[in-house]
């Protein structure tokens, strides 16, 4: 007899939100695209897509080929930290709360 083995493959989907806070946490200090890129993961195409909608709503602003939080981004960031926290608290709970049911 033969075992069958199941793997889950858990992927976990990310929400615009934190795919934002990936992007402007990188810009404090001033940020290419390149490593907006490389940290929120996400291809060439969706970074400039986030790009010009954040610059759009004056959340970052471009010089010299870097990208920087405005003081409405820098607000966003703090509020985007608590998300990210909270939403993370949450998860853990639902683990916890799946170990009994």
């Amino acid at each position: 007899m033969s075992e069958q083995i199941n793997i889950k493959i858990s992927r976990k989907k990310r929400s615009k939100y934190e795919i934002i806070y990936d992007m402007i946490s990188q810009c404090e200090n001033g940020a290419k695209k390149t490593w907006l890129m490389y940290k929120a993961n996400l291809s060439y195409e969706l970074t400039n897509n986030y790009i010009n909608k954040l610059k759009e709503k004056e959340i970052i602003t471009e010089k010299d080929d870097l990208y920087y939080l405005t003081d409405k981004g820098k607000k966003l960031l703090e509020i985007l930290k608590d998300y990210v926290e909270k939403k993370n608290s949450l998860s853990e709970l639902e683990k916890e709360i799946k170990e009994y049911i």
